[in-house]
């Protein structure tokens, strides 16, 4: 017996001991982890994760329980997690601006942003971001200062520079200090790869202002900055930054006066890009929609939506692309028909399958579904909910799919076909696509439940 407890004893220890190799999460509200970091004089690691996030998973079962990794981290920090989708999460990611998982951010006790960082990455440039971290908040001028001093209104160049590289140290939004630094850079700064790489760094956060002089100035002389390896892929870094800056303020800040010149910027993009007369026409009016759904102007977005429909998206060649698609997918299924590939032995095989049938019909119907969630919930306009109700079974049709199935459900119960609704939603819930995305699961389920009691439900499956 002596000898039984002995060993149980030894493999608790092993498993305690174990635990705690890795980073140790804290446990707590918010305000109790920034006062503990207070207390103790260190920063607040936060990893922000979402239950869906295949690169958050990754870190979380590889780099965070290594010992080397949780020896720094644990001696360095108040590490804590979040999921922002969730409780408080929803409100701490909204706060520090958090637009892709998963991000890393670096607090100081006083809620501070001191250095953040993002997605998956190996546990050696994953420490060397804790190091940067460490080293800014030990910084003798660190983020907090350059604010401050920006505030007190200092706009000398070699300052804004200054501060244009701290801000994108931690991939902080700049677009109205870009528009006041461009100006003022000499021609040869003007082509200072590491001036530029503040400037126009490559991050989902960056913003930029449609047809300001950021905008301008990259997009006038991409072709000469790419050549010089100054500035890559700059009609991506562009088409992310103006569209941002359309999400955080020209909806947020209810700027319509700024959508002409939104919709413009993009079209030089889409015109760059060869994107042909239609699909721009289709992207300008989903602009346009876009806004009016984000200021929850019910009205002018039951006309755009119907306009953005009828004369943009469906007029973008749906029978060419359509016809595109069988081609496709006969070409994808080829080897596998001729007996050249095992579909058995190919995990795969399944959701490719799908997936291949309806390569270009796919972003139709996803924007087709959008349309119609947009109207699901702002609009009560019978004829309108009618057109929505049409545009969400249309939009399955092209690409069967549980988002757009569960739209389809939620507008047919607000038409008043209840019955209809909760078989839509069933088959929503049982989706191939579905394992791996548990939390979407558990939100068809109770948008399920819902539907079967007669009541609309807020969030459909987002």
């Amino acid at each position: 017996m002596k000898r039984l407890i002995g060993t149980l004893v030894l493999i608790i220890a092993s498993f305690a001991a174990s635990a705690q190799q890795g980073i140790q999460f804290i446990e707590g509200t918010w305000s109790q982890l920034l006062a503990r970091a207070k207390a103790e004089n260190k920063l607040v690691f936060v990893d922000v994760y979402t239950s869906w996030c295949g690169p958050c998973k990754l870190m979380a079962a590889e780099v965070f329980p290594m010992e080397n990794v949780g020896k720094l981290f644990n001696a360095s920090f108040v590490n804590y997690k979040f999921d922002a989708e969730k409780g408080e999460g929803v409100a701490l990611a909204k706060q520090y601006g958090v637009r892709s998982y998963p991000t890393y951010l670096f607090v100081d006790g006083d809620g501070r942003l001191v250095y953040r960082t993002s997605g998956y990455m190996p546990a050696a440039p994953f420490l060397q971001e804790a190091e940067i971290a460490l080293q800014e908040r030990n910084d003798p001028k660190p983020l907090v200062a350059w604010h401050e001093e920006y505030e007190k209104g200092n706009r000398d160049t070699d300052f804004l520079i200054g501060y244009m590289k701290k801000r994108a140290l931690s991939k902080l939004p700049s677009a109205d200090l870009i528009e006041e630094l461009m100006p003022k850079l000499s021609a040869s700064q003007l082509l200072d790869k590491e001036i530029l790489g503040a400037v126009y760094f490559t991050d989902p956060t960056f913003q930029v202002i449609p047809g300001g002089e950021g905008f301008n100035y990259l997009f006038n002389n991409r072709e000469k900055l790419d050549s010089l390896d100054v500035v890559k892929y700059a009609l991506g870094i562009l088409e992310t930054g103006i569209r941002n800056y359309f999400q955080k303020n020209i909806i947020e800040q209810e700027r319509a006066d700024q959508l002409p010149i939104m919709i413009d910027s993009y079209r030089k993009l889409l015109v760059a890009s060869k994107v042909n007369e239609a699909e721009q026409t289709a992207i300008a009016k989903a602009t346009v929609m876009q806004y009016y759904n984000g200021i929850h102007d019910v009205d002018k977005l039951q006309a755009a939506a119907i306009d953005y429909v009828d004369n943009g998206l469906m007029k973008t060649g749906i029978p060419d692309k359509i016809a595109s698609d069988k081609k496709t997918f006969e070409d994808y299924m080829k080897p596998y028909l001729e007996g050249k590939t095992d579909s058995v032995a190919d995990p795969n095989y399944a959701v490719m399958k799908r997936l291949m049938r309806h390569q270009e019909m796919s972003g139709v119907s996803y924007s087709l579904r959008d349309a119609a969630e947009y109207i699901y919930n702002q609009s009560n306009d019978p004829k309108i909910l009618k057109k929505a109700t049409d545009w969400a079974k249309q939009a399955n049709s092209y690409f069967p799919h549980f988002s757009s199935a569960a739209v389809y459900a939620g507008l047919l119960l607000k038409t008043g076909n209840q019955a209809q609704a909760v078989k839509e939603m069933e088959i929503a819930c049982q989706d191939s696509f579905l394992p791996g995305a548990e939390e979407v699961k558990k939100r068809l389920e109770t948008s399920l439940e819902s539907i079967r009691k007669g009541q609309t439900p807020h969030s459909l499956w987002r």
